[in-house]
């Protein structure tokens, strides 16, 4: 199964700006799986599409994305990336319209790898930060951890860097942000749809 499409067979009549843009990553950068995604479509989503590819728009906005994120060729990713590799497509994933786009490429494997580069990442600027401190300073960190870990109800902030949306954080970590709990991509799909304006997860038994 095709995750990617996901993100397209619950919309009804046009698609959103975020929509189209995901296609065109998806085109661009993980093209093994456009027909499939395509296909899905609409005659007026695919035609809506078409005319958007071939727009001022789409080419601005290809123009600035391959400025601001570094190329990598994701037709010919190696099983085990390096730490430079590592770094570029963690910022592709970061970027939601790129992230969800190049999803399907990813083995277990491949996340597992970037999953464990990220988290030495954030504990060795934990560590830098933490050296950096002074006692007053990390008894009231301590303070606010031990009140934040007591409150049971969840809480998702999708700080500057994180994800913005649940799915991109479950795509991210692997858990719900909601709850705290273990949650996969493929399971959260087969009991949410994406409402395509908010990016908030609608249940589908309510949603259909």
């Amino acid at each position: 199964m095709i995750f990617a499409t996901n993100y397209f067979n619950h919309i009804k009549d046009e698609l959103p700006r975020f929509n189209l843009k995901l296609l065109l990553n998806i085109e661009d950068l993980n093209n093994s799986i456009f027909d499939e995604v395509f296909n899905i479509l609409k005659p007026n989503q695919q035609e809506q599409y078409i005319i958007f590819k071939d727009s001022e728009e789409a080419k601005k906005y290809r123009k600035e994305r391959n400025a601001k994120l570094p190329y990598v060729d994701f037709n010919n990713l190696p099983e085990i990336f390096d730490n430079v590799l590592l770094q570029k497509v963690i910022l592709y994933q970061k970027d939601g319209e790129t992230g969800e786009a190049i999803y399907d490429l990813l083995s277990e494997d491949r996340k597992d790898q970037i999953a464990q580069f990220e988290r030495k990442i954030y504990e060795e600027e934990k560590t830098k930060k933490r050296a950096l401190m002074t006692d007053e300073e990390k008894k009231k960190e301590k303070e606010w951890w031990d009140q934040y870990n007591a409150d049971p109800k969840p809480r998702f902030r999708g700080n500057m860097g994180e994800p913005d949306t649940v799915d991109e954080y479950i795509l991210r970590y692997g858990v719900d942000p909601r709850t705290g709990k273990p949650e996969t991509i493929e399971n959260f799909f087969k009991n949410y749809t994406i409402d395509p304006k908010t990016g908030m997860p609608i249940p589908k038994e309510k949603n259909e």
